[in-house]
């Protein structure tokens, strides 16, 4: 892992927008129902004050003035245009009593990260969002527990929290999210019915959902709790001597659970391992390099390309044990940033077979600058690149053997296989799991 304070990894960089991605992609966002995981690679160490300087060092002093035109020496030329914008609302808009001075900062502030050009990536977050961030990358939120993603317009359960209040509830993965407490949701994008479920710890939430296999709507009341997050479940393969590890996101302490899943898993008897990265949004980039470090030994994990072009290769940790058991790594369209850093590193290594679909595609790394409010600007300031030079930015990690899901299919999560029987096990609506492990029965 790098010394510097390393960025949020998973949006991309550059002056192009990300190549167009199939309708069931997760859009530019991961969502964990009321927060923001937002495919992300985020150093632990990485959050600088307004004005830091590169390397990481906050500099002194106050924020730049917003007193009016030419209050920074960094404003565009044409800068007086917002100024002048500006008065005419404020002297002529119908609702101009009612108008709110937060409100328009922030709409000003979102308007000039869009004008970056870096859509879904580059982004600007309210105290509330960064608080809801932080707090999933931690692990611990209030909601239900689902995360969600983007089908064909539509916001759709990607995977349930184990244990938490929508599994308890019946809500599965494959769901699509109608509505929330009575209003219609179909087409909003998921921070939007994010933001619908979100509430208070203890009140409750009505959700509907439409679930494809059985063409019918479900309705159920859930109440809000603190939920803890497990980053990692594992689960033997019934009938077998493989194990499925599942790494969800790359929150805090992530890479340490994967390591403790891992030697349990191998204690259990295991000889092969099924690494699932399906629907991870990525996280703190230091948890993929020391996750990486799990399966690869004294190897390139990742090479940072600065706006300098200078290019700074991301070792493995070398206080981390490898194991050499064959191994396989599941992805799919939502496997993001973090997630494609760790099988992208995989991949390059030829350690592992990759099994699924062409990955989400970002590779930028950002930075969060905080503003004075607590409000944040997560800033593009560096790609990432695999360790054999290859841009993932619009791009992704193409696997080794694709396996596309249909329609109905669903990932299986490590708690339902554990349940199954063998016999359940070769009937499984999980074609890429049935892959995974058809492979790794194969003699080496």
């Amino acid at each position: 892992m790098s010394q510097q304070p390393q960025p949020l990894e998973p949006p991309q960089y550059g002056p192009q927008p990300p190549a167009p991605r199939p309708a069931s992609s997760i859009a530019a966002l991961a969502l964990l129902i009321l927060v923001f995981v937002v495919g992300i690679a985020v150093g632990q160490s990485g959050v600088l004050s307004v004005g830091s300087a590169p390397g990481g060092q906050a500099t002194p002093g106050p924020a730049p003035s917003s007193a009016g035109p030419g209050a920074s020496p960094h404003a565009p030329a044409d800068f007086d245009l917002f100024w002048q914008a500006l008065d005419v609302i404020r002297q002529n808009f119908v609702g101009r009593a009612e108008l709110d001075d937060q409100q328009l900062t922030y709409g000003a502030i979102r308007g000039l990260v869009d004008g970056l050009g870096d859509t879904g990536h580059s982004v600007f977050l309210t105290p509330e969002e960064v608080l809801s961030e932080q707090n999933a990358l931690d692990g611990s939120v209030v909601g239900i527990g689902v995360l969600l993603g983007e089908r064909e317009g539509d916001a759709i359960v990607l995977s349930v929290v184990s244990g938490g209040p929508a599994q308890a509830a019946g809500i599965r993965a494959g769901d699509q999210i109608t509505d929330v407490d009575g209003q219609p949701v179909v087409g909003l994008p998921p921070e939007q019915v994010a933001a619908r479920v979100r509430g208070e710890e203890g009140t409750t939430v009505r959700i509907t959902i439409s679930r494809p296999s059985i063409a019918e709507q479900l309705d159920y009341e859930i109440v809000r709790r603190r939920i803890r997050i497990p980053a990692v479940s594992w689960s033997m393969v019934p009938g077998t001597r493989l194990a499925v590890l599942r790494l969800a996101q790359f929150s805090a302490g992530s890479a340490t659970e994967l390591q403790v899943a891992r030697d349990a898993a191998i204690a259990a008897g295991a000889q092969s391992l099924i690494l699932d990265l399906r629907g991870n949004p990525g996280g703190y980039v230091d948890q993929a390099v020391d996750a990486a470090s799990l399966f690869l030994d004294a190897s390139t994990v990742y090479i940072q390309e600065t706006a300098e072009g200078e290019r700074i290769p991301v070792p493995t940790n070398p206080d981390i044990e490898p194991v050499d058991l064959r191994l396989v790594v599941l992805v799919d369209r939502n496997t993001a940033s973090s997630a494609e850093i760790l099988s992208g590193a995989i991949a390059a290594a030829g350690r592992a077979p990759i099994v699924g679909e062409q990955t989400f595609g970002t590779g930028t790394v950002l930075l969060p600058f905080n503003l004075a409010d607590g409000s944040s600007i997560r800033l593009a300031v560096e790609r990432w690149l695999t360790p054999d030079g290859e841009l993932i930015f619009g791009q992704g990690i193409t696997p080794t053997t694709v396996v596309a899901l249909g329609p109905d299919d669903v990932p299986i999560e490590p708690d339902e296989l554990r349940d199954l029987t063998p016999e359940q096990v070769a009937l499984l609506d999980d074609p890429q799991l049935a892959a995974a492990i058809e492979l790794l029965a194969e003699k080496p």
